[in-house]
């Protein structure tokens, strides 16, 4: 009886366990890009001649709308909203896109935030002490926050903040490149 016993335990414990490798080999893992581009925001007394105050100011942006899609990407996965387990911002890129001969030597440090509709805002991404030169920034993001309830609203904001040193030209447009990592399970 005994024996009989230890064995149902045993196959009962591998058919959990294979049960758990069978649903972890459904997972779908898939990168998805979105790309905005928007105008630097208007910077108090941005008149010739102007100088800053010691130690810089903050400039804080307008949030910049961006259609998630996700209703597409789910279709295309053969997955749902409530499949989705996690979603995390795997990389985040700033590129001056104008005047060409723009760099960010203008910017000491800049934060990137999401929201969406009834979610709060959460910093997602930032870079202090931005060495000069740059034209491209890749920006630092915290893979910890879980935004698959960013993710399935139909539109995400992005909101910059950023502390400037110096006055960047009034006509400075920023591409703003940001990869999301999915992950979803059709199985759960």
């Amino acid at each position: 009886m005994k024996k009989y016993i230890v064995i149902e335990v045993v196959a009962l414990f591998m058919l959990i366990t294979g049960c758990s490798k069978i649903k972890q080999l459904a997972n779908i893992n898939v990168d998805i890009p979105y790309t905005a581009q928007f105008n630097l925001p208007a910077i108090p007394a941005d008149t010739a001649g102007f100088v800053l105050p010691s130690g810089g100011i903050s400039l804080p942006f307008p949030a910049i709308p961006v259609a998630t899609n996700s209703k597409q990407f789910i279709s295309q996965y053969n997955t749902a909203a409530n499949m989705i387990l996690d979603v995390y911002l795997k990389g985040l890129a700033l590129q001056l896109a104008a005047p060409a001969n723009q760099n960010f030597d203008f910017l000491d440090s800049v934060q990137v935030f999401i929201s969406a509709p009834n979610q709060p805002e959460v910093l997602v991404a930032d870079e202090y002490n931005i060495p000069k030169g740059q034209s491209l920034l890749n920006l630092t993001t915290n893979i910890d926050v879980n935004l698959k309830n960013y993710f399935v609203q139909d539109t995400i904001y992005f909101r910059l903040q950023a502390h400037i040193n110096a006055i960047p030209a009034s006509t400075t447009v920023l591409n703003l490149q940001s990869v999301f990592h999915v992950l979803a399970n059709p199985l759960n």
